[in-house]
């Protein structure tokens, strides 16, 4: 629960859209924009590409595979230090927040992610990867769900991009698109 509380806290300091980006970087590295290239041109540069303010759209499916639209919300993306990871925070206009750190593991080239959330128990652990078409696919390792969630990003093109969370009943075979989100930029 103390990471629940230092976000709170964090998300309480100021809105989202006014978040300053030196928030998080290293004073005494100097340049916080030299800090923030780091995420959009060096390792971590797959979800650098994300790093900025974005208003999103949301809608998800219901049990007669009708599609209805949310609230929409905030999604601030932001470069940690120089390039060590990239952070958001999310808070839909519904109500809550959440915030997920991704760190790229450069042994591999996978991410390793967590996110943790305004009702959650716990901080959720995924692991991704980025596929040959430029989208990150994400998939639960702890906790795991039943039936299976996968999450895919999709390469920012024209200031947006879309967010889907899948789910899986069959192992992983087929997968059924459950909620989306479509983010544009700020």
């Amino acid at each position: 629960m103390k990471y629940q509380s230092a976000i709170a806290a964090l998300v309480g300091a100021a809105s989202l859209s006014g978040v300053s980006p030196s928030l998080f970087t290293d004073p005494s590295k100097g340049d916080a924009d030299a800090q923030a290239r780091a995420c959009t041109e060096g390792s971590v540069s797959a979800f650098g590409r994300y790093v900025g303010s974005w208003n999103f759209v949301d809608s998800q499916i219901t049990p007669d595979g009708t599609w209805v639209e949310g609230q929409g919300g905030e999604w601030d993306f932001h470069c940690l230090g120089e390039g060590i990871a990239i952070i958001d925070l999310w808070r839909p206009k519904a109500g809550g927040f959440g915030s997920t750190m991704r760190m790229l593991d450069p042994e591999d080239g996978t991410w390793d992610i967590v996110f943790t959330g305004e009702g959650s128990q716990a901080m959720s652990h995924l692991s991704g990867m980025e596929l040959p078409d430029g989208s990150i696919e994400l998939h639960y390792r702890k906790p795991l769900h039943d039936p299976r969630r996968r999450i895919t990003f999709s390469a920012p093109a024209d200031n947006a991009f879309d967010w889907t969370l899948a789910i899986s009943r069959d192992a992983g075979e087929t997968w059924t698109d459950v909620y989306k989100m479509r983010a544009t930029r700020r």
